[in-house]
């Protein structure tokens, strides 16, 4: 069964206009100054115990699609000189806490954790009671992120870093994983091809889902049929052709999807309800937490142009008469106009496997390199003040407003 979209009477290019007038009102929102905040707390100690537990997300997660579910990976804390004894760390807002075993990082987001949450709390409330399905499915997948216990950063240990650019948390991962059913519940209703994207992102993520949930009902074609113009949905038929075994029309998708660019309306759905509920008095460190919230479901889901690589790419693919050919294009568009980290490295994935040199091999990498020297510009005992909360904003709301990649580079070239 597939969903019945009234396709005559929904005004597409409407609703994708707004979503990306919503991204733009949402890239103002998180890059709102913290000038007027001031350090007036007094010290604090943090508590709640930590949860390491990471998953890779990115060409790791590409690698791996057949599996039950992202495996986790070994991984190293960062750096943190300010782990000795007795030190603390300025938190913007909220005073010093005393950084302790764990470190400046986690003592920070423990506090953060601590302080945010009523109004974190009333945030939720205000997406589950707003009159948008989308709405609704975002807050479903969201409040097991935010109720989950704060993680200090860590880095992956994979034998070529740039492979593994992002990371993300096993509360991520399980929130998509154990909420998809009910996003696509809602999807399944609703006449909004941002929130069809976002389930299909959903239903993407993981183990396979139920054949009887509602999951199995969302359909590729529609995607398609509701945002022609982008590139995720046309990589999404292109994998479920294939595994139908319709060879002509699995190619004929994936043609289409090498000639559009990618348009990011999942994400723009995901950040537009976030905004469109944010509570009035909700401060820099609450739009920091929702930021970091965000930026965890993001690492999570599965993108389009993972799943396809990994579909039509794989060593015993490349074997297929005309495949390589189709693979080169597929890894140039992720790699040169992909819009996520996840896209460039499911790209560097698919040249390392048609024997790309080691100079092309390493130019791909280059926004893998820069967003990993970015994500350690974030971290440490100078990383929480009302500055550099500032330039977390700032970088949140490039996110938002231009895709994560093109936040990179702009970034990379303004790191301090």
């Amino acid at each position: 069964m597939r969903i019945w979209f009234d396709r005559p009477g929904v005004r597409w290019p409407r609703a994708l206009l707004l979503a990306a007038l919503g991204t733009a009102v949402v890239a103002w929102w998180l890059g709102s100054g913290v000038d007027d905040v001031r350090d007036r707390q007094p010290q604090v100690q943090a508590s709640g115990d930590p949860a390491a537990a990471v998953a890779p997300a990115s060409a790791a997660a590409a690698r791996r699609v057949d599996t039950a579910a992202l495996p986790a990976t070994a991984s190293q804390p960062a750096n943190d000189p300010a782990a000795a004894p007795g030190a603390e760390v300025r938190v913007c807002g909220l005073g010093s806490v005393a950084a302790g075993s764990g470190g400046a990082d986690l003592a920070a987001r423990r506090l953060r954790a601590e302080r945010t949450r009523p109004v974190m709390q009333r945030w939720l409330e205000a997406l589950q009671a707003g009159p948008e399905p989308r709405g609704k499915a975002v807050a479903q997948v969201l409040a097991p992120v935010l109720a989950a216990p704060p993680v200090a950063p860590v880095r992956p240990a994979c034998a070529d870093d740039a492979d593994c650019p992002t990371l993300s948390t096993a509360a991520a991962t399980s929130a998509w994983v154990s909420q998809r059913e009910r996003v696509a519940e809602l999807a399944e209703v609703s006449r909004d091809p941002g929130l069809l994207a976002f389930a299909l992102q959903a239903c993407g993520t993981g183990s396979k889902p139920d054949e009887a949930g509602a999951c199995a009902r969302l359909a590729a074609e529609d995607a398609v049929a509701a945002d022609p113009a982008h590139a995720e949905p046309w990589l999404q038929l292109a994998a479920a052709e294939l595994a139908r075994g319709e060879d002509e029309s699995a190619t004929d998708a994936m043609r289409h999807a090498l000639a559009v660019p990618f348009g990011r309306v999942a994400e723009q759905a995901l950040f537009a309800a976030v905004q469109s509920a944010q509570p009035a008095d909700a401060g820099v460190q609450e739009r920091l937490q929702m930021g970091e919230a965000l930026q965890a479901l993001r690492a999570g889901w599965r993108e389009a142009g993972g799943a396809a690589a990994s579909a039509w790419c794989g060593p015993s693919a490349l074997a297929v008469a005309g495949r390589r050919e189709l693979c080169q294009q597929l890894a140039e568009h992720l790699v040169l106009r992909g819009a996520t980290l996840q896209d460039v490295s499911s790209g560097r994935a698919i040249g390392k496997r048609l024997g790309w040199f080691p100079e092309r091999m390493a130019a791909a990498a280059r926004d893998l390199d820069a967003a990993a020297r970015l994500a350690d510009s974030f971290r440490g005992a100078e990383a929480h003040d009302c500055p550099a909360a500032q330039r977390q904003l700032d970088y949140f709301a490039a996110v938002a407003a231009q895709g994560e990649v093109a936040a990179v580079r702009r970034f990379a070239t303004l790191r301090p």
